[in-house]
């Protein structure tokens, strides 16, 4: 999908830096913003409800390489209650 390829892009990460939790959480908002709003996915609703962390090297600061899961995918905790 256009959009996941946009997050991966915007974040520079790639398919095995997420777990199957996280592409679940992707998936969703997709099917969310299509199915049930009749909208294309948009980054600016994405930021409203999810926050994405990056593992980082805590010596250089720098991102890890490691094979997967690197990526934290979590809704924010004030929009808990209002993402279905």
């Amino acid at each position: 999908h256009r959009f996941l390829r946009g997050l991966l892009h915007y974040y520079k990460i790639e398919p095995q830096h997420l777990n199957p939790n996280e592409i679940q959480h992707i998936a969703a908002f997709v099917a969310l913003c299509e199915g049930f709003l009749g909208i294309s996915p948009h980054f600016d609703l994405w930021w409203n409800f999810f926050v994405v962390t990056l593992q980082k090297n805590r010596e250089k600061k720098e991102e890890l390489n490691t094979p997967m899961g690197c990526t934290g995918i979590q809704l924010q905790n004030n929009r808990v209650g209002e993402y279905p």
